[in-house]
């Protein structure tokens, strides 16, 4: 298997207005990312590229490629540095999805940072290593609102941003060497345009003394003591010994789709407020036993006698702890909750109000979720292993199917396929994996089939990769998704096709998804071309399940007499014709053109049981519509194919 490989998470739309701009996502290119060049930077990051996701959840990410050779203090970084600077829009979060080897050190960081555009202030959030979830897509952000309001210098909120990026250092471990990649994808400044649970500007909006501790001792809505709008929550708080506690919240009342962040702006009294006083912002599900999730952050850092933005990183949250469901209208309860744990019966008691506005939602219209499921179903990794694969008749150009290393470095082991193009009948190269299954059961179909390849630099362009599906999923019919060598994706490094099961099955292509199938996988030119090399292949993946229905493994049961549709038709000049025997006897495929008079006999002979394929090769005939029939003892079926030249 690939290093990096895993799935990504899910993309959510929603459902109202909300705002998350797309700083970059990599699909066609860098979009002005570069290696930090500055010596202030560092040299750890050598360099940076986009390439084709190799975790199968976008269509392209940015490597971060670094190498910590030990001895002295190092970083590196890959940033964005637009011309005129990059508009913020009034975002409250800039937000990076990255994705960390296991490989990463223990104490080396990972660091957020952003530089204003008028007063040329530079402000990071950094995180451990050991905080980020490996192999794994993660997000960690940078608050734009908290760091303006620590330093009102830091000018975003109402201006660009200079520069944009992420930093990685050793954390001072000087003797320690590391080479590696990480991913980085989905660049976003979030908030702009939050979705409000509470304003207060005519009453609570729902909000309530949840009864978790005394402490809390009354809530109301008053006129803002700071005239910064109409009206505010004023909370009344009474701490008389150690660990008490108190919260209120909100079970909220709008349209609920998966939200990144959810962010309170509070209000502190003055310094009279016991440093040791620690808030959380929480959340809980609305389903999988209600969990409860939250953060905690002490008041002494929080900026007393000025509004300051508290936020809850639903995303992170729901990554980290996975039994957390905050799907859609799943968020049924958010709040605050102030904790008094080393607050000794020997310390004043602490009597004083606190102030609470502006309650909001911050939607991220990219990646706001935990990890689609994935169910990997051979990475060939064990000599030997080519993945129940099997070469086909009619695609004579795979010759040969064995289990390899991986000579590109990307993987351990890989399915190595020798291919031999010629301008005679080895046309097309053909594998197949039959009993395929896609069903988990009391769920639903996978999304898609991916699978990994890499192409030589030798092969020549415009080749056509088809993975397709035929059998009793299908209806027994050829179904499939096609990509273009030198067109959607490239030669000379690691690309994942896909099949779209959801697609076929919603246009209703695959009529039977708790059914089996057989996989295909060939390669052909609309042209002869003459080429002899190897292709690797690695990593068949289902995307959106984790497990398979066994009863939707053994569905093919006894062989039928069937005639199945040419593919691909139209065609030129050859075609693939399929049929299956239900038993072994003499069997004649003949070809007929529209006056009904012969012009080919591709079978007359005997044939055993089962599947089978013939190619008829239509280079010496006419543009125009032919017939073909299978004549099987007492079966007889006639199907219609066009050739176009």
């Amino acid at each position: 298997m690939k290093r990096l490989l895993v799935m990504f998470c899910v993309f959510c739309v929603p459902l109202f207005p909300a705002f998350a701009q797309v700083v970059a996502d990599f699909e066609s290119g860098l979009g002005g990312f570069a290696v930090g060049a500055s010596s202030d930077f560092g040299t750890a990051v050598t360099s940076v590229a986009r390439i084709p996701d190799p975790t199968h959840a976008s269509g392209g990410v940015m490597q971060v490629n670094v190498n910590f050779a030990g001895g002295a203090l190092a970083k590196g970084a890959t940033l964005l540095k637009p011309a005129g600077g990059l508009p913020s829009h009034g975002a409250r979060f800039i937000t990076y999805w990255v994705y960390v080897p296991d490989s990463i050190p223990a104490n080396f960081s990972v660091q957020v940072f952003a530089q204003d555009n008028k007063n040329y202030k530079f402000y990071g959030t950094s995180t451990p290593g050991s905080a980020i979830p490996k192999m794994t897509w993660f997000p960690l952000s940078m608050d734009l609102a908290q760091t303006g309001v620590k330093d009102p210098l830091f000018d975003l909120l109402g201006g660009n941003i200079f520069q944009t990026g992420i930093q990685i250092d050793n954390g001072n471990q000087q003797s320690v060497t590391w080479k590696d990649s990480l991913y980085v994808d989905n660049v976003a400044l979030v908030g702009a345009q939050p979705v409000l649970l509470g304003d207060f500007e005519t009453g609570l909006n729902g909000f309530k003394d949840e009864g978790f501790g005394p402490a809390l001792t009354g809530l109301k809505r008053v006129a803002d003591p700071t005239a910064r709008s109409s009206g505010v929550m004023q909370l009344n708080w009474n701490f008389p010994r150690a660990h008490s506690k108190g919260a209120m919240g909100v079970e909220p009342n709008v349209p609920k789709p998966r939200a990144h962040f959810v962010t309170y702006w509070v209000f502190l009294p003055d310094s009279t407020m016991p440093d040791s006083l620690s808030f959380s912002i929480y959340a809980q599900d609305g389903s999988g036993g209600y969990v409860f999730r939250d953060n905690n952050v002490l008041a002494r850092d929080i900026p007393k006698k000025v509004w300051y933005p508290l936020s809850l990183d639903l995303a992170q949250a729901a990554i980290t702890s996975p039994q957390l469901n905050i799907a859609t209208n799943n968020l049924i309860k958010t709040g605050i909750q102030i904790h008094s744990y080393t607050y000794a019966d020997s310390v004043p008691v602490w009597i004083d109000s606190l102030y609470v506005d502006n309650v909001a939602l911050l939607y991220d219209t990219i990646a706001s979720g935990p990890p689609v499921k994935k169910l990997v179903l051979d990475d060939f990794n064990t000599p030997g292993d080519v993945g129940a694969f099997s070469t086909q008749s009619f695609g004579p150009a795979f010759t040969s199917l064995v289990n390899g290393v991986d000579t590109t470095n990307a993987a351990n082991r890989v399915l190595v396929v020798t291919a031999a193009f010629d301008t005679g009948a080895a046309v097309k190269g053909a594998m197949a994996r039959g009993n395929f299954a896609f069903f988990k059961q009391g769920d639903t179909s996978a999304t898609d089939i991916a699978f990994d390849v890499y192409v030589p630099s030798t092969m020549p362009d415009s080749a056509r990769f088809g993975l397709a599906l035929a059998g009793p999923a299908t209806g027994n019919n050829w179904v499939q998704d096609e990509h273009m060598l030198g067109g959607d994706f490239q030669k000379g490094m690691w690309n994942t096709l896909k099949f779209s099961i959801s697609s076929h099955i919603a246009n209703a292509t695959i009529t039977s998804p708790r059914l089996a199938a057989t996989f295909y996988l060939q390669v052909y030119y609309t042209n002869a071309k003459k080429w002899s090399g190897k292709l690797f292949f690695d990593n068949l993946t289902l995307l959106g399940i984790d497990a398979l229905t066994s009863v939707a493994t053994n569905v093919n049961g006894p062989y039928q007499y069937r005639l199945f549709n040419n593919y691909p038709n139209p065609f030129n000049p050859t075609t693939t014709i399929r049929y299956e025997l239900k038993q072994g006897g003499n069997v004649s495929l003949k070809v007929y053109d529209i006056l009904g008079q012969e012009v080919s006999t591709l079978l007359n002979g005997y044939q055993g049981a089962g599947p089978h394929s013939v190619v008829f090769d239509a280079q010496a005939h006419a543009s125009g519509v032919y017939f073909y029939t299978l004549r099987a003892g007492s079966f007889t079926k006639t199907e219609k194919m066009t050739l176009v030249k």
